[in-house]
């Protein structure tokens, strides 16, 4: 009897790719003479994929090239190398939906991949019986209430946000805890994984009405909501069916569950026929009172990551373990694998509708309790109610509707990377960058906690960070908060914007909540941080030095030579650095720590008036993109140095008047209508295009010319603060088609090409789905257009719209302190006036908070006015006339006082850039042309 000889590596292969998450559930076979195996079902479409071990490490990570993604052909032997990286992938175009297998065979000399049609995908033999039973059900009944005033009821809120699509688009939500369901209407092929980790919880579902498959590749339409994916189909005689998937959040239980409804219009046989990432012969099933329980073998579990899944139904079913050959259409139509369990749960008696839900759990008794629980609660009604009043709990709803639409689903979408993986976080950006990064997650938190009202999540999130913090003085990165958290034991420190972007943040959140007593416990963590600047990194202007590759725009080649030097000071490095110091100020002063507060001021001072001194080149009148160290100005132009204007809470970096001028030529020259360029294209080393180029790899593009969805956000607030809502508007409109109809619907890719496409068309990069895009795009609807900006600690709240003038109406409920709103409706009357109605809101935690209300009002010339209204003034209707700047409160003339000249004399008129068609880029003239002058460029190897 013959054996097969040991495997060439000691390693196991898998194959990743966009077809299965690049999770580890394809793992490829040893069948012998150097030769492994994998049995793939695409779907018809474009795949990226590697050949790689389960850690994707650096030997055993294959790829056809160092740089570049390599198409492979039917057939065609394709060559591999060891190459592990980004935007190097496999690409490959199945021509059929169906089974592929792919063949790497290892020899002495080269590795060498082939990719054939077909194979073979039959039952497994079960090493156990297989399970059926019969369950009676009596399920609870829940509702989905409003809130009533002018908010919109559950059932209108959820009609308006409904995403119709006919054919395949892409789909994301979160549980909030580890997981993500990434997932495409109409198909089953890659259709989507319940994702964890590695590995995948649930995958493709299938119902049936009287045995008949509901077919979703023929569906007539899908409609994508915040709460889930609805199928609709017609059935026999004209039937209405729905099928609709829902994941549920688990972000306060750490319960993960999942539900999937059908519906038919007229009482049937309803089944529904999950697929679960179990093997039959590495699992085991049994029943509970009201449904059955799977588990996984014991030497497969892993700690952290559920091992059981139960199931149930709200309706009395049989369970039963189906083949091929009892359900054809789960091979022929569904292609589930045959070495999964396949369940089948049907309707005991005809019905209208029927839920199963499904628990994951670390124990037995875990899974049993969610699931039962969920029937016995109606899981789906907790589920619809948590979803409107996430959505709701601070509220806006103008008289755009389209806006109001995209401004939901950011919300929405948000919420999807706030995860308790490791701690609670913000994950950057999914499928790659599913960890929580401390700029991103700080960028992201004024849109994805603040201005939706959840303190509570951004002051966890605070700690969770803070708590990271390096305290060892001897260390460079002494006081700095982690770059990145790849799991509790890769916490990585390697940025110099990470910290001070929380500590802005600690800033925020002490505006919104109040919480005084908090002020005091996180000084230190501050007072922490500006020592470690002070012992490392203070030069002798009082700015903040740091590495090439330190700052935003951190690509590096090979993880080596950055891709964007930026040392040794940035222009947004100091904006951070500068705030920091001012929010040590007022901390200090909270705390009675008087010597501090003015040692922090006076170094605040020096920031501000070196900067002015240094960036700004007044020749040419241009603001520096950084510093060299011989304080050489670097004057590329870049998005960044709109932060200068931003990110400082009192804008006080800048001359008012240099600020202007820098927001002109900004936008002037980097500000096409779909988003802001990372680079101007008059630049030597600009790339019209990201991914997928034969003479750059992506990484060479990455913050070179490539437009990133966040950077719309500071872009958006600086114009505001000049008073140009019409013209930011114009971007904000183009960034809500990108939300509602490109790429993964409701949310925002990472990049964009900065050039269209061929077809005239916008092509996605990076991350299908990224934080700080969506949370951005929120932030900029409460805080630069209603402009709601609370400052409880000075006992006040500004509200300072800068409105569309499409914006005829709006409606918006905006949360600070202690489960407190500002009510707020708005009318532009016939008579040219900006009517608004104004009142605390009463809720049922606490009565309305009394506070004074500082209203900021923008005359037609783009000139500032301010009102203060004093609590007892409230509630209050207050008509401003804009083209003459006066103001009635009550039915009483009240006089303004102006904050802020009109800047419209200094920048002007403002138009969107456009791409030169007629300019050779050096770039697209050779091969790897930025990469040989960062290679030949004396650059320090910033290695970590």
């Amino acid at each position: 009897m013959s054996t097969i000889e040991q495997a060439p590596f000691t390693e196991q292969l898998y194959v990743k790719g966009t077809f299965n998450g690049w999770g580890d559930d394809t793992p490829m076979n040893y069948i012998g003479d150097g030769c492994y195996q994998a049995v793939v079902c695409f779907s018809a479409d474009l795949h990226n994929f590697k050949i790689s071990d389960q850690q994707g490490t650096e030997a055993f990570s294959f790829a056809a090239d160092k740089y570049k993604a390599v198409a492979c052909e039917l057939k065609q032997p394709q060559t591999l190398i060891p190459a592990k990286g980004i935007g190097n992938d496999l690409t490959f175009m199945a021509p059929d939906t169906g089974l592929y297998t792919i063949s790497v065979r290892v020899s002495d000399d080269k590795v060498e991949m082939v990719i054939e049609a077909g194979g073979e995908n039959l039952d497994s033999e079960p090493n156990r019986a297989l399970f059926d039973a019969g369950f009676s059900v009596e399920a609870g009944r829940g509702d989905v209430t409003g809130k009533g005033n002018k908010v919109l009821s559950p059932e209108q809120l959820f009609s308006e946000l409904a995403i119709s699509v006919e054919q395949s688009a892409p789909f994301v939500f979160g549980d909030n805890i580890d997981g993500y369901f990434d997932g495409v209407t109409h198909g089953y092929v890659a259709a989507g994984k319940y994702r964890h980790k590695q590995g995948w919880y649930l995958g493709a579902m299938a119902s049936f009405v009287d045995g008949v498959l509901n077919d979703k590749t023929i569906a007539e339409e899908a409609r994508i909501y915040p709460y889930g994916v609805t199928h609709g189909f017609t059935g026999g005689s004209g039937n209405d069916i729905e099928e609709t998937f829902m994941l549920f959040s688990g972000q306060d239980s750490r319960q993960r569950s999942a539900a999937i409804t059908v519906k038919s219009a007229e009482p049937a046989v309803l089944a529904i026929a999950p697929q679960l990432n179990l093997a039959m012969d590495s699992s085991s099933v049994k029943a509970f009172d009201g449904g059955v329980v799977y588990a996984l073998s014991e030497e497969l579990r892993q700690a952290g990551t559920p091992s059981f899944i139960a199931l149930c139904a709200n309706k009395s079913f049989s369970f039963s373990e189906t083949t091929f050959g009892e359900t054809p259409a789960l091979k022929n139509k569904v292609h589930l694998s045959g070495h999964h369990v396949k369940p089948l749960l049907t309707s005991t008696d005809p019905q209208a509708e029927m839920t199963v839900y499904l628990a994951f759990a670390e124990t037995e008794a875990e899974a049993i309790a969610h699931a039962s629980s969920l029937v016995k609660q109606d899981g789906v009604s907790i589920h619809l109610q948590q979803v409107y009043d996430m959505l709701t709990h601070s509220y806006v709803w103008t008289s755009d509707r389209e806006y109001n639409r995209a401004l939901m689903w950011a919300k929405a979408a948000g919420k999807v990377f706030v995860s308790t993986e490791f701690g609670k976080g913000i994950w950057a950006g999914l499928p790659w960058f599913k960890d929580c990064w401390g700029r991103d997650s700080f960028i992201a938190v004024p849109g994805i906690t603040l201005v939706n009202g959840d303190f509570a999540d951004a002051k966890t999130i605070i700690d969770n960070f803070a708590s990271m913090q390096l305290t060892d003085e001897s260390n460079v990165n002494f006081g700095r908060i982690p770059n990145r958290v790849t799991s509790l034991t890769n916490i990585i420190y390697n940025t110099t914007d990470g910290t001070p972007w929380m500590v802005r943040e600690v800033w925020d959140y002490l505006r919104y909540s109040g919480d005084k007593g908090y002020a005091k416990a996180i000084y230190p963590v501050v007072q922490t941080y500006i020592a470690g600047i002070e012992k490392h990194y203070l030069d002798e202007h009082g700015l903040m030095t740091h590495r090439d590759p330190d700052t935003w725009m951190d690509a590096k080649l090979e993880g080596k030579l950055p891709w964007s030097a930026r040392g040794t000071r940035a222009n947004d490095i100091q904006a951070l650095w500068f705030t920091s110091l001012l929010v040590a100020v007022e901390l200090a002063k909270l705390t009675g720590d008087e010597q501090s507060a003015e040692y922090y001021q006076q170094m605040a001072k020096r920031v501000s008036e070196s900067f002015q001194k240094l960036f700004w080149d007044q020749e040419q009148q241009k603001l520096a993109d950084r510093l060299y160290a011989d304080d050489q100005r670097d004057l590329q132009v870049r998005s960044n140095q709109l932060m200068t204007v931003t990110v400082p809470f009192d804008n006080g970096l800048l001359d008012k008047n240099i600020g202007a001028k820098v927001v002109k030529n900004a936008v002037s020259e980097l500000l096409f209508p779909w988003g802001i360029t990372s680079l101007s294209q008059y630049d030597p080393i600009f790339h019209p295009y990201h991914a997928n180029r034969d003479e750059y790899h992506k990484d060479a593009a990455y913050h070179n010319g490539t437009i990133w969805g966040w950077n719309a956000g500071f872009t958006v607030s600086s114009l505001i603060e000049y008073g140009y809502a019409d013209f930011a508007y114009q971007l904000t409109k183009n960034l809500s088609e990108q939300i509602l109809y490109l790429g993964h619907r409701g949310a925002m890719s990472e990049n964009l090409d900065a050039f269209l496409n061929q077809e005239g068309g916008l092509t996605t990069t990076g991350t299908y789905a990224q934080a700080w895009s969506v949370s951005e795009f929120t932030r900029n609807g409460y805080q630069d257009y209603i402009g709601f900006k609370p400052e409880l600690l000075a006992d006040k709240v500004v509200l300072a719209p800068c409105l569309p003038s499409s914006w005829k109406q709006f409606d918006a409920e905006l949360r600070f302190g202690e489960s407190n709103a500002l009510s707020v409706s708005y009318q532009f009357t016939d008579q040219g006036l900006q009517r608004f109605e104004l009142a605390y809101k009463e809720t049922s935690f606490s009565q309305a908070v009394a506070v004074q209300l500082d209203l900021h009002l923008m005359a037609q010339d783009k000139a500032k006015y301010q009102l203060v209204l004093v609590p007892d003034e409230l509630p209050a209707v207050i008509e401003f006339d804009p083209a003459v700047a006066s103001v009635v409160v009550n039915g009483k003339q009240r006089d303004l006082v102006q904050i802020q000249p009109s800047y419209a004399a200094v920048i002007g008129d403002l138009a969107f850039a456009k791409p030169d068609l007629s300019l050779a880029f050096p770039v697209l003239q050779g091969q790897h042309v930025l990469q040989q002058q960062v290679e030949n460029a004396d650059l320090v190897q910033a290695t970590d």
